[in-house]
């Protein structure tokens, strides 16, 4: 699990506009819960904010759904599977009441579903529930979940996001949905069949263009990366390196560019980094320091390639034959529609992924500036309490924020 705590955005700043407008009942009314959201920038290093107006919408698409429930034994299935689905995606932080499921993106629903499928998934979510709740007794439990029980369980999980569409919670419809197809490519769809060619063509163009310059956030990254780690091969293992390397800041050419002399390892600090070289004569190129679970993925790929020159991330051949070619584009492109399918992630280009890595670069850049400015300017707790009348307690401005365990369930 791992849990923080996350500013919000600038436009909901004042403390009285974060909490949701009551009725006289003391219910949040439709027009507190339904047009303005509170969620993460997809640049953030986090993917649900657990703000007040968040999990209230969250408790009313569960609660509609479980309403909807034909008989007992069906409702019974449907809390135990949200259940699940909650303790896997928050990492055991939150159960179904308290969970925002309108902030869920296919791909966490596809990373959630992958874990599920893992043997022993059923012991460790069992674990977690018993450390959230001290009073619950742990159950023997089976070793994994059925296959069927699993389809059961996406198909708890579509409905409740299908509730959150039709509350008016989730922003898009490609968005809310588990299978990640955008909805206008559907109708151009139909459309080009129901037209003539150039009717089709200017469908395609505008497709095209849609997904032209959109920019991949961090937890698609992770994503990516931890669905080329379920694949147990070299070819899967080298693409989740790619997309950890991405999502650290580099680009294609980067990354294209890096040899084996590129890793470097440092036995007195323990850190593992990569240094990337540019193509101009005299510059300086970057270093990016690689976390735990990239170094694991960096690892993984090493025990297939080996130690030999020539470039980091080299082509596959058949039976995890390593080739030592370097990627070309063509290689890339169809990497990229593979892994996007896999993962759920709505589709993109190799050139998006330079775009990403230097929008996640400024992005941290200016998140780093900014906290930098408001610890200098922030008062202590003991100046707040001798100069304006005590320690500001106020929690209205800030929200935990939760981040995917997109490889597994940590106990």
């Amino acid at each position: 699990m791992a849990a923080e705590i996350a500013p919000l955005t600038s436009s909901h700043s004042s403390p009285e506009s974060q909490l949701p407008i009551t009725t006289a009942l003391g219910q949040p009314s439709e027009e507190s819960l339904a047009p303005q959201a509170i969620q993460p920038s997809p640049q953030d290093n986090v993917d649900f904010l657990l703000h007040p107006i968040e999990v209230e919408r969250g408790r009313r698409a569960a609660e509609n759904y479980l309403s909807s429930c034909r008989n007992d034994e069906s409702r019974r299935f449907a809390e135990e599977a949200l259940e699940t689905l909650a303790t896997v995606i928050s990492g055991g932080y939150c159960d179904t009441l308290e969970f925002p499921w309108q902030q869920v993106r296919p791909f966490h629903g596809a990373a959630a579903l992958t874990i599920l499928k893992e043997k022993g998934a059923p012991a460790r979510v069992e674990a977690l529930r018993c450390r959230r709740d001290s009073t619950r007794n742990y159950r023997v439990v089976p070793e994994c979940y059925p296959p069927g029980q699993v389809q059961k369980i996406r198909t708890t999980l579509s409905k409740v996001i299908q509730q959150c569409s039709k509350l008016g919670f989730v922003r898009t419809a490609h968005e809310g949905s588990l299978t990640g197809t955008d909805q206008s490519a559907g109708a151009a769809k139909t459309a080009g069949k129901t037209s003539n060619a150039p009717t089709r063509k200017a469908s395609a163009k505008a497709t095209k263009a849609a997904t032209r310059g959109r920019l991949l956030g961090d937890g698609e990254l992770r994503a990516l990366s931890a669905a080329c780690s379920t694949s147990s091969n070299a070819e899967g293992s080298r693409d989740a390196v790619f997309f950890s390397l991405v999502n650290s800041g580099l680009k294609i050419a980067e990354i294209t560019a890096l040899t084996i002399d590129s890793v470097r390892f440092s036995n007195k600090t323990g850190i593992c980094s990569i240094a990337a070289q540019t193509g101009s004569k005299g510059a300086r190129g970057r270093r990016v320091e690689l976390s735990n679970d990239e170094m694991i993925c960096l690892e993984d790929w090493l025990d297939y390639r080996g130690n030999v020159d020539g470039p980091l991330l080299c082509t596959v051949g058949r039976a995890n034959k390593i080739e030592g070619k370097r990627l070309t584009t063509a290689i890339l492109k169809e990497l990229c529609e593979r892994r996007a399918k896999q993962a759920e992630v709505a589709v993109f280009v190799p050139n998006e992924l330079s775009h990403s890595a230097e929008a996640l670069t400024q992005h941290r850049k200016a998140v780093k500036k900014k906290a930098a400015k408001e610890a200098q300017n922030s008062q202590s707790d003991g100046e707040r309490v001798l100069f304006s009348g005590g320690p500001d307690r106020d929690e209205g401005s800030a929200t935990k924020a939760i981040r995917f365990p997109f490889l597994g369930l940590g106990i």
